[in-house]
This record gives structure tokens, C-alpha cells and sequence, in this order.
């Protein structure tokens, strides 16, 4: 067995590990993007600097720090750090002490998000034309969100308390990660399915809770913006914390600071709703009370009436009307009857001067060539030796044409 020449004890070796870290790299200038930012109560910023390849966690501690503007510290920047690097001994942790920051430029996923703005904001999709209302009175809302995180748990506690009766529907998706954007994009198209095959769904909640600029990249995605846009459900967008912009925001119909305030968007609040149904019931009551009152005063005027203190007179005056509406209606009949009879005779008098065999009576005669049924009216219609047939008042005569004078 060998004997060890020396045991270290874990917070002797830390901190030798720090002080052979710190000669080694006194003052340093590195170059990274921030990602991860926290900004403690205490005025100290923790963030990590990252690159292609790598992490590095730092702390810029505020009674050290010679940085002109917190505004100049936000994930997704690229900056120039300058400092020292060393260990924080209670927890062995490799870290980077920064004392002045300066930026760079912006970070490649502010300036893809900037650029990816640009272009669907130029295409119309931020449009306020092409945003639909949030149904004030949903049954059923769809939410997409990690089924494991935070956000579904504060929607589903907060629809409960303000509107117990809506139903949630989840559909789960990742987050955040490289394979996030495809499984929201298939999250987004299995509601649209379920909406139109299975049950209908009234709102769409799209988010997640708070993180870094990395942790809500898959809400900036192009893909998934176009999926939101062409949903025919109305979008609410919960990504991150109220000071959190992504894509999604812009081209949902109505965009929400947090998961909780999405859930307090997409649903009444019961307790408001039943105070102002009892505020307008009370109001129904109160003018249903008046009027019937008003009516009551009417009736009882009314009553009092001679005619109804009198019921006898009442009945005469009854009587009365009857009887001259019933005058009226037959001194009516009697006028239509009387129009009638002068048409009636009118009529035949018109008929019985037109009867044909009225003139015969007095004399004349009507002639008709042979085999014709109309009246002869002209001498040249028929020649010497034709038929013809003479009908007096009294029967009829049949004889030959001997001679034709037309004049």
C-alpha cells in the first residue's frame, strides 16, 4: 500500500486551486456571448459566457464593477469582459470575476430575431387586420405548454378558480432545446385536428414560463410563427416573463406578459361575472316593480269609474254600442245589396239587347248562304243560282239566287 504524502481536505484544495487559477490568469480579456442572466437583489449580475464550442459561468459584483450601464448587460449580447478568473471555494466552482464589460455587437440570436421580425412584419403577419377576438365565454381551451412544467399547472389552477366550467385540453411539447420548434409546430397542428374532428376548441394557449434568451429561441422560430398565424382557433401567446418579447407574441392574436395572465385573459372571472347578473337582476326587479306598481295605480283609477261603480250602466252602454254597430253593419249589407241589384239589371238589359233574334221579332230577317253559319252582309258575297237560307222571328226559308244586284 502507498503510504499518500499529503491528504488535502476539500477546502484546502479549492483553495489552492484558486490561488494557482488567479497568478496564473491575473487580468484577462474574454470574449462571449451572455446568456443565463440573473440579476440578485443585491445589485450582483450571475450570467454564463458562451461561444460555438463552450461555457464559462461569471458574476459581475456590483461594489467592484466599473460598467457604465446595466443596459449593456442582456442575453443574447456579445461582450468584452475584463477580469480575473478564480474558484468559489464553498462549492469548488470555476468561475469568471468581471470588473468591466463592454459590448460588442449583438448576439447571433438577437440579430436573428431582429432579422426573422423584420421579415414577417414586412409580410403582414404582425397585422392588426388579421387578429381575431379571444371568445369571452370559452368551453374549451387547448393549452400547449411542457407537460411537466410550471406554466400548465399555474393555467390550470387559475382557469379553475375563475372559471370552473371551461374543460382544458393539453397538448404537450417541449420548450426549449433544437428539437422544440418541430414538436410545437406538431402540437399547434394535432389542436387544429382535434378542433375540427374531435371536439371544438374555443382558445389556444401557446407558452412557456420565464428563462434565457436560449430557453425561449423556440418561440422565435419562422415555422412556428407561420403555424400560429394560420390557425384558425384564436392564439394567446404566454412566452416567459412580462419584460419577454418573442415571434410568437407578435403573430398570436393576443399576446399575454406570463402563462398566469394568459389564463386570466382567456376566461372570465366568475365572481364578477355572478355580481353583475345580481346587479342586473336587481336592476330587472326594481323596474318590474315599478311598472307593475304604475299598472296597479291605473287599475285601481279605473275602478273607481262611474262605470264600474255602476256595473247596470256599464252593460247599457254596452247594449248601445252593439246595437248601432249592428245598424251599421246592416244599413252596410243593405248598400253593397242595392250596387248589386243596379249592376244585376243592368247586366241583363245589356243581354237582352244584344240577343240576335231580338230584331227578327220586329220584322227583319237574317240570311245566310248555303252551309254558312255567319249572316250574309254584302249582295256580291254570293252569285245567281247559290242557296241560301232566310231565318225570320219564326222559322226558316230555303231558296236559289235568281239575280245579284250589289248597289
Amino acid at each position: 500500500m502507498i503510504e499518500p504524502q499529503h491528504i488535502y481536505t476539500v477546502s484546502e484544495l479549492n483553495r489552492t486551486a484558486r490561488e494557482l487559477l488567479e497568478r496564473r490568469f491575473a487580468e484577462i480579456w474574454v470574449k462571449g456571448e451572455i446568456s443565463e442572466l440573473k440579476r440578485a437583489p443585491s445589485g450582483h449580475l450571475y450570467f454564463t459566457l458562451r461561444d460555438e464550442a463552450g461555457e464559462l459561468s461569471a458574476v459581475r459584483f456590483r461594489s467592484r464593477s466599473l460598467l457604465l450601464a446595466d443596459s449593456a448587460v442582456e442575453p443574447g449580447t456579445v461582450i468584452l469582459a475584463f477580469g480575473r478568473l478564480t474558484i468559489y471555494e464553498p462549492r469548488g466552482r470555476y468561475q469568471f470575476v468581471a470588473t468591466l464589460i463592454q459590448p460588442v455587437t449583438a448576439g447571433a440570436l438577437r440579430l436573428a430575431f431582429e432579422q426573422l421580425k423584420g421579415k414577417l412584419e414586412k409580410e403582414g403577419l404582425f397585422s392588426t387586420e388579421h387578429k381575431r377576438p379571444i371568445p369571452t365565454f370559452p368551453k374549451r381551451i387547448g393549452v400547449i405548454t411542457s407537460r411537466s412544467g410550471a406554466a400548465i399547472r399555474d393555467i390550470v389552477s387559475i382557469l379553475e378558480r375563475r372559471w370552473p366550467s371551461v374543460e382544458v385540453v393539453l397538448f404537450p411539447s417541449s420548450v426549449q432545446g433544437d428539437a422544440a420548434p418541430a414538436e410545437l409546430c406538431g402540437a399547434v397542428d394535432l389542436a387544429v385536428r382535434f378542433s375540427q374532428q374531435v371536439a371544438l376548441l374555443d382558445t389556444l394557449i401557446v407558452g412557456r414560463g420565464g428563462g434565457s434568451a436560449e430557453d425561449l429561441a423556440a418561440f422565435n422560430d419562422e415555422a412556428l410563427a407561420r403555424a400560429i398565424f394560420d390557425c384558425p382557433i384564436p392564439v394567446l401567446s404566454a412566452v416567459g416573463h412580462e419584460v419577454d418579447f418573442s415571434i410568437a407574441d407578435f403573430v398570436a392574436d393576443r399576446r399575454a406578459p406570463t402563462p398566469s395572465a394568459a389564463a386570466e385573459l382567456a376566461v372570465p372571472n366568475r365572481t364578477e361575472v355572478l355580481a353583475w347578473l345580481d346587479a342586473a337582476a336587481s336592476r330587472m326587479a326594481r323596474a318590474a316593480g315599478l311598472t307593475l306598481r304604475a299598472r296597479r295605480t291605473a287599475l285601481r283609477s279605473q275602478l273607481r269609474g262611474y262605470l264600474f261603480r255602476l256595473p247596470q250602466r256599464l252593460l247599457e252602454t254596452l247594449g248601445q254600442r252593439l246595437d248601432t254597430a249592428v245598424g251599421g253593419a246592416l244599413r252596410g249589407v243593405a248598400r253593397v245589396w242595392s250596387v248589386h241589384q243596379r249592376a244585376a239589371r243592368h247586366a241583363a238589359e245589356v243581354l237582352r239587347l244584344s240577343d240576335p233574334h231580338l230584331p227578327l221579332q220586329r220584322g227583319y230577317s237574317l240570311t245566310f248562304a248555303a252551309g254558312s253559319s255567319r249572316p250574309l252582309r254584302d249582295a256580291s258575297e254570293v252569285s245567281p243560282g247559290d242557296g241560301i237560307e232566310t231565318r225570320l222571328a219564326a222559322g226558316r226559308m230555303t231558296s236559289r239566287v235568281e239575280e245579284v244586284n250589289p248597289e
